[in-house]
């Protein structure tokens, strides 16, 4: 639960919650809220609800400043789940995201420890893993890596067109069950997950392929 101030023309960046559904309260200001392309007028002493995995956006329209008040809940599993960003402030304006091919595409880390007598059976796991994700709708691609300096440090790199995609394949009983295996041979799991802003390619790849062109 928190408070937001937003001065006349600004606001906040489109995000979705994947955890949790949104209530806000809007005490002062003409404010806008767009929801999944939807935009919903709140004034003074007006509330609205967001249901959760709605991308939504919120703006001060009016001439004054506004105070809203918002409550997300049940809480995520961790805080940086909690509130994922789909655009980069000023991307809307500038329109610097949408000039980009791989811009507004997510990528998600997932780093672990396996232990030498287990890796067999997490490699085993993984397969049956990737090559369901492969069907999933969103996926892109998916890697799996091992650190040189530390064989018992593990990394899978996935590619979706949307945060919004994978969270719905993660959260799904399909994905939960599919992963139980995998689970029981690592430790020390670290989640991370970001959404592309710009992506640069060499201009000396393999034959044949166009320069700057996204494979």
């Amino acid at each position: 639960m928190g408070t937001a101030i937003l001065r006349p023309g600004e606001h906040v960046v489109e995000h979705f919650h994947p955890y949790g559904e949104e209530f806000l309260y809007n005490i002062t200001g003409d404010l806008q809220l767009e929801v999944e392309g939807e935009k919903w007028a709140v004034g003074a002493g007006e509330g609205i609800y967001v249901p959760i995995g709605k991308r939504h956006r919120l703006r001060n329209v009016g001439t004054t400043e506004s105070l809203t008040v918002y409550h997300i809940g049940p809480l995520a599993p961790d805080p940086s789940l909690a509130h994922i960003d789909t655009e980069v402030l000023g991307a809307e304006e500038s329109g610097t995201a949408a000039e980009d091919g791989a811009a507004g595409t997510a990528r998600v880390l997932f780093g672990m420890k396996v232990a030498e007598d287990r890796r067999e059976e997490f490699l085993a796991a993984y397969e049956k893993v990737r090559f369901s994700v492969a069907a999933t709708r969103g996926h892109l691609r998916d890697q799996i890596c091992q650190a040189p300096d530390d064989p018992a440090s593990w990394l899978i790199v996935s590619e979706w067109t949307s945060l919004a995609d994978f969270f719905t394949w993660e959260k799904s009983e399909e994905h939960k069950e599919l992963v139980r295996p995998m689970r029981a041979c690592y430790s020390d799991p670290e989640f991370r997950s970001y959404t592309v802003v710009a992506e640069t390619l060499g201009t000396t790849g393999p034959a044949g392929a166009a320069a700057g062109v996204r494979p």
